[in-house]
């Protein structure tokens, strides 16, 4: 059963799915009437830390100095798809650097920021997604396809990796290609396809986000890890992490960042970006990023 990891807890993904469909729904009406930060949550279900004061619908407070990351991955059906160039239109590209533009359309992917409203197409996607969650128990069990479209809060502090998960592949060997000058084409034994996050609150209204692929493959092994109370023998998979194609953006509370595949294959968007369904379909799909929480250290703050 895969778990992950929302705070100091472990949530299993099955948990952690878009419910109840109302409070979902509330967020995203809000969203597209207010531009202003922190108008309403959108927060996933699951475990939560007990014996913590509560806000909007009952989030325990974060700790000084964090940052609430929400994100979502969503599958986009043959219709959908086609009108990926539409939505594109609507969000805001230029905000990513030309020469990593340049990288990421070379690896099958594209990036932009929300900022404000939320494209009505994407939102309808949304919504169609809660909506499958609801009706389908291959989807409620995470088996309808290998990207489950489930949603997670991720409590971040300065210089604390998370780790999202888009794809497990069990196949004995996969081959992932990385395009930079030339095409790096190499196969990874049984390769756990992520995105890792960083987060970092900047003041009361905005933080910095890190978003980067990454990867683990290849056989358990022990391995002497060196922590702040010692050194400790852990059990870990060899890893990879392509910060040439890192995503480094300003965020104020509220926007979103949106991570999509090119028209056409290549590169790592062709592994990262595309999922097989239960029926043999190939979907696009998309991950959404949300600035939700800012908790800034006040002791740090200048007046």
């Amino acid at each position: 059963m895969d778990e992950c990891h929302v705070g100091n807890h472990r949530v299993d993904h099955r948990q952690a799915l878009w419910s109840p469909r109302s409070e979902l729904l509330a967020w995203f009406g809000c969203l597209m009437l207010c531009s202003f930060p922190g108008c309403a949550s959108w927060l996933p279900s699951g475990e939560e830390p007990a014996k913590q004061a509560v806000g909007g619908f009952g989030t325990p407070k974060s700790p000084a100095d964090t940052a609430g990351v929400e994100t979502i991955l969503i599958r986009l059906n043959p219709s959908q798809a086609d009108e990926l160039g539409a939505m594109w239109d609507a969000i805001d590209e230029q905000v990513i650097a030309p020469d990593l533009r340049i990288r990421l359309d070379k690896n099958g992917m594209r990036a932009g920021k929300i900022s404000g409203d939320v494209p009505p197409m994407l939102a309808s996607w949304v919504t169609e997604t809660v909506q499958r969650l609801e009706k389908d128990p291959l989807e409620q069990a995470g088996f309808a396809a290998d990207v489950s479209s489930y949603s997670q809060l991720w409590r971040c502090r300065k210089n604390a990796r998370k780790e999202l998960t888009v794809r497990k592949l069990t196949d004995e060997e996969v081959n992932v290609n990385y395009v930079s000058d030339s095409v790096t084409d190499q196969a990874y034994l049984s390769p756990h396809l992520q995105f890792a996050i960083h987060a970092e609150p900047l003041s009361d209204q905005c933080a910095r986000i890190q978003i980067t692929p990454a990867m683990q493959y290849g056989e358990l092994m022990r391995k002497a890890v060196p922590r702040e109370s010692g050194i400790h023998m852990d059990t870990l998979r060899e890893s990879k992490t392509w910060n040439a194609l890192m995503i480094d953006l300003k965020l104020h509370q509220g926007d979103c960042l949106v991570i999509g595949p090119t028209e056409e294959p290549r590169g790592l968007g062709e592994v990262y970006l595309r999922t097989k369904t239960k029926s043999g379909e190939i979907q696009p799909v998309l991950l959404i990023v949300r600035l939700s929480e800012l908790n800034k250290n006040e002791m740090f703050v200048v007046k």
